[in-house]
């Protein structure tokens, strides 16, 4: 299995099948604000904090993970059923740590398999908060992150 890190522009040539992909694969999880904000993204938000790696057998995609901004601006990742199991969301998860040095995202607390994958990957809940639908979603942290960064990122909204 192979992991592809895209530059902006590798990502905006394969943009409408990464995001078929989100939309087959994410079993209904990866929310519409989300998928509407990969489809706008420009090269001016692409910044030190951004991430799209995909994972790959024979050029097809397996798994992909997108953060914006490490997270705190949208995060998600998706697994191909065919695939699930053989450790390829924590080897994306685990990519995207080492290559951003922290990472953040939100959970739906219903979003049993997700929780699984940030907590076996050493990701920390540190807020419970309300999420897009309105359902009980954590905030959770991994590396070198701080409560800091989201306090932050709050009060420029």
């Amino acid at each position: 299995m192979k992991i592809r890190t895209l530059s902006f522009h590798e990502m905006k040539r394969v943009r409408p099948q990464l995001i078929r992909f989100i939309r087959r694969h994410g079993d209904g999880r990866i929310t519409h604000r989300a998928i509407r904000w990969f489809q706008q993204l420009i090269q001016e938000s692409w910044n030190e904090g951004m991430i799209v790696a995909a994972t790959l057998d024979k050029n097809i995609i397996t798994g992909l993970i997108v953060l914006g901004n490490y997270g705190l601006d949208e995060s998600f990742i998706a697994v191909h059923p065919s695939y699930r199991k053989q450790k390829i969301g924590e080897t994306l998860l685990q990519h995207a740590l080492h290559r951003l040095g922290k990472i953040y995202t939100r959970v739906a607390c219903d979003n049993t398999p997700s929780l699984k994958l940030c907590f076996a990957c050493g990701l920390t809940a540190f807020q419970l908060t309300y999420g897009p639908t309105k359902k009980p979603t954590l905030w959770l942290g991994g590396g070198a992150w701080s409560r800091r960064d989201l306090e932050e990122k709050l009060l420029r909204q």
